[in-house]
């Protein structure tokens, strides 16, 4: 491979891991006890050397050293035990009160992690500090290090503050759809299939002549949720033995054992059994949905807010209908995207990978279909919908992609505001469509 797709090929692995780094409290709580380990340990015998001291913590006796040490440690193990409850709390309001998807938002919250991580690791640098005592010799006092146990310690409860004022926003119906629409944004990438391989549009025929016929099968050893295709790795297989693959399942659909994630094709039957035995390690199946590679778990998650803000036992329209704004942007982002080509090639152009990726329409149907249903009598909310769909429309034309979903949600909407609503609001309705999208019903 080129060094271009070398990098690609490295950034598809990473993806994975990295996501899974940003949405942990394990990760930074295991480094700050790690860092808080080596320091508690270390710094002693530097502070020993040098013999430093801070007027403001001078301590006379390894006995008021030590008892210092052992407050701070069990302050701050306490305090932990409260944030923590406090985050589980916050998650658990969220998922009745919203969808357990936006537990999501939650877990890769920053300041959260942050805290966490600030009060374990001075925990155990306060612990490691008190062990280190004893070998100090009983006149001996690590003035420094204390002094440092200390500053970690207000340091520990800036940030608990600062996590407090947080969490209270973060809980926010608001707060967490922004938080949506910040994550899915963190790529700023074209969606997948854009940037594997090359896709020139005079390609497809030929790739389609090529698939012609069954080919050898790849299928899921176990079951879980697409969440990687490493593309460049497929088109490099494929290239091996002169293939081509075309790809089944999308990322985000759930794949059940022995379903077909994709197909292989070679001039040899034989050579297309091994390319599909060598393409399983290109797909990757998780517990759950991950946002890089997936455009459709965002709208996904915003759907469900709009529909638990609808739902009779919430009945939060308001909310509801923020969450479909927020969609809308995010689909409007989509559509500037354009459409890339589902037929991706090698360095010299030959097709190698037939992508399969949600085009827009797919995205629209994922998003507006069963919120329609459950907004049906809700005038006001329809004719926010209809209003929606008409500037995803005029966006998806200045794009030249197909609007045949934004269309057919559209008359939808009509056709379940006739079933439902009285008819003084069904004219209001009509009015709404007639008006944005210019059609009589």
């Amino acid at each position: 491979m080129t060094e271009g797709r070398v990098r690609v090929a490295a950034r598809e692995r990473v993806t994975g891991i990295t996501d899974s780094l940003k949405t942990t409290f394990g990760f930074p709580a295991a480094l700050a006890m790690f860092v808080g380990l080596v320091a508690g340990f270390g710094l002693p015998s530097v502070d020993e050397w040098l013999d430093v001291s801070i007027p403001l913590f001078v301590f006379s006796t390894q006995d008021a050293a030590r008892g210092m040490l052992e407050t701070i440690a069990t302050v701050t193990v306490a305090v932990a035990g409260i944030s923590f409850s406090v985050t589980v709390v916050a998650f658990t309001l969220s998922a009745n009160q919203l969808s357990p998807l936006v537990l999501r938002s939650f877990r890769r919250d920053r300041i959260s992690q942050l805290t966490l991580a600030a009060f374990l690791g001075t925990f155990i640098y306060s612990l490691a500090v008190m062990v280190r005592l004893g070998a100090l010799g009983p006149d001996r006092v690590p003035n420094l290090s204390i002094s440092v146990a200390a500053l970690l310690a207000l340091l520990s409860f800036g940030l608990f503050a600062w996590f407090i004022a947080h969490i209270t926003s973060m809980l926010q119906p608001s707060s967490i759809i922004a938080s949506i629409i910040d994550d899915a944004r963190s790529d700023e990438g074209a969606p997948y299939p854009a940037g594997v391989g090359a896709g020139p549009d005079e390609t497809s025929t030929t790739a389609t002549i090529l698939v012609d016929g069954p080919g050898a099968p790849v299928r899921s050893e176990s079951e879980g949720f697409l969440t990687v295709v490493r593309g460049e790795e497929v088109i490099r297989l494929a290239q091996q033995r002169d293939g081509i693959v075309r790809q089944r399942a999308r990322i985000g659909d759930y794949v059940l054992p022995g379903e077909e994630l994709a197909e292989a094709w070679t001039s040899s039957g034989r050579e297309a059994s091994e390319l599909a035995d060598v393409l399983q390690s290109c797909f990757e199946l998780g517990r759950q949905r991950t946002l890089p590679m997936d455009p459709g778990f965002p709208v996904r998650q915003l759907a469900d807010v709009a529909l638990k803000g609808l739902s009779p036992g919430v009945n939060d329209p308001t909310t509801a209908q923020n969450a479909m704004d927020a969609m809308a942007a995010l689909l409007i982002r989509f559509a500037g995207f354009g459409a890339p080509s589902r037929v991706r090639t090698d360095e010299s152009g030959s097709p190698r990978l037939l992508a399969e990726a949600p085009d827009l329409d797919d995205l629209v149907r994922l998003g507006f279909e069963q919120v329609r249903v459950f907004a049906a009598s809700d005038p006001a909310f329809l004719v926010r919908l209809l209003d929606l769909l008409a500037q995803l429309r005029e966006v998806a034309k200045g794009r030249g992609l197909p609007h045949n979903e934004i269309d057919r949600q559209a008359s939808l909407i009509v056709d379940t505001a006739a079933a439902e609503l009285r008819p003084a609001d069904l004219v209001t309705v009509r009015e709404a469509y007639v008006r944005l999208h210019g059609q009589r019903r």
